[in-house]
């Protein structure tokens, strides 16, 4: 089973030990064929390159590459810090934890706008659609809330129609483009993105691609 696990740039202080969590769950799996693949955010290094941009005036393009390069340096960040490995292909996608070290993959592929709108949430939607995975985004909320309440299912059309969520405005188009769905769910509960891995009842939001 592939599982594809966006890890949110905003858990960079627990996202070491989120990752050693997952790699013990890996071990220890009934379904030792499980690959969970961690696509990083951006996180403290994106928000460098967007003000830079900003102060700097830089073009869509080359800012685009600069945040996709500043997932890579989280992605370096979670290699030295855990024992998962960093990949750049998701060619023969290995069991167990991996991290996507994500440039060299993007830069071949490039089938992504170069926008703001396009963030570490599409690109790791993209990621899941390719290899046909489990998509589950985590993040240091229990998922899309409103009026301070959790939304426990929602379709991706009602979420475009929500305005500024804790997901980037073009994860539900592109999932209900591709028809596939996506969990949230808070990642200082990391037994939380094991059970969406395991289709188990989990505190977060469904997100359904087909409505």
């Amino acid at each position: 089973m592939n599982v594809v696990v966006k890890l949110g740039g905003s858990l960079i202080s627990s996202a070491p030990d989120i990752v050693n969590q997952l790699l013990e769950y890996a071990q220890t799996s009934k379904d030792r064929d499980v690959a969970i693949l961690i696509v990083p955010g951006g996180g403290i290094f994106a928000d460098k390159v967007r003000s830079v941009s900003e102060k700097y005036d830089i073009g869509d393009g080359a800012a685009h590459w600069m945040a996709i390069l500043a997932m890579e340096q989280y992605g370096y960040y979670l290699t030295d810090k855990t024992g998962a490995k960093g990949i750049e292909s998701i060619n023969d996608l290995p069991c167990g934890v991996s991290i996507l070290l994500p440039y060299r993959l993007l830069k071949e592929t490039d089938e992504l706008a170069h926008s703001w709108d396009v963030t570490s949430d599409a690109i790791a939607a993209w990621v899941a659609y390719r290899l046909n995975a489990c998509f589950v985004k985590a993040t240091d909320v229990d998922g899309i809330l409103m009026d301070n309440a959790l939304i426990r299912e929602i379709g991706a059309t009602g979420l475009l129609d929500m305005g500024t969520t804790c997901v980037d405005k073009e994860l539900p188009k592109f999932i209900r483009a591709k028809n596939m769905d996506c969990m949230v769910v808070n990642a200082h509960y990391p037994g939380r993105i094991i059970a969406a891995i395991e289709g188990g009842a989990v505190i977060g939001t469904y997100i359904k691609g087909n409505i």
